[in-house]
């Protein structure tokens, strides 16, 4: 929790320096590092949670994993196989955090997790978002392509409101070597291509200064 707690304030401080020293593209240059981390760990957690990519609530899972690691809170308001609504009321380093680390950083890392795993989710909106003020952050999954009678259907993966922590036995370890694999390949990505590099669904994450 404290390595946690120190990379959010390290990112939230950050932010602003790079971005008046380098601009755009110099946060573009640190999504591209989150969008690497995102698509290096994406099979990992298929394979570790045992994700059923055409079922949205089965998807949440990964929301599930990533709010254990930072002690985040929230409930399921809604576990259908075509959408799931998760609300957090309670997050211990929403204080530490800009909006724009969660906006444009993690936001990317989320991009380049779940694109690989269905690129047929839709683009999510974050209408909440505590480390901008509001009372609650608010994630959805939603898959629109399926049948809406197939999409209704109460998710088999549902938990209710309380969900269980996840704690896999090995599942952090295999994370965080990966993690570091990624970041030296979106380092050498850098070095040879610059920020010319694609990133699907980079509207929905892209910095607007």
């Amino acid at each position: 929790m404290f390595f946690i707690k120190y990379m959010a304030a390290i990112n939230s401080l950050l932010f602003p320096v790079v971005y008046k020293l380098f601009g755009e593209r110099g946060i573009k240059a640190w999504q591209l590092i989150f969008y690497q981390i995102g698509i290096g760990r994406s099979s990992i957690l298929k394979e570790g949670l045992k994700i059923d990519v055409n079922d949205a609530r089965s998807l949440g899972r990964i929301f599930d994993y990533d709010d254990s690691l930072a002690h985040v809170k929230g409930i399921w308001e809604m576990e259908k196989k075509g959408k799931a609504i998760k609300v957090v009321k309670v997050c211990p380093i929403a204080y530490i955090l800009r909006p724009e680390t969660c906006l444009n950083l993690i936001a990317a890392l989320e991009a380049g997790t779940f694109y690989p795993l269905n690129s047929r989710i839709k683009v999510p909106d974050i209408p909440k978002l505590i480390s901008r003020g509001d009372d609650c952050c608010i994630g959805t999954i939603e898959l629109p392509y399926l049948a809406k009678e197939v999409a209704d259907q109460i998710s088999p993966y549902s938990t209710g409101k309380q969900y269980p922590l996840i704690n896999i036995p090995g599942l952090n370890k295999r994370l965080f070597c990966q993690t570091i694999k990624s970041f030296l390949k979106a380092v050498l990505n850098f070095l040879k291509h610059g920020t010319k590099q694609q990133m699907y669904w980079y509207e929905f994450f892209k910095y607007k200064g």
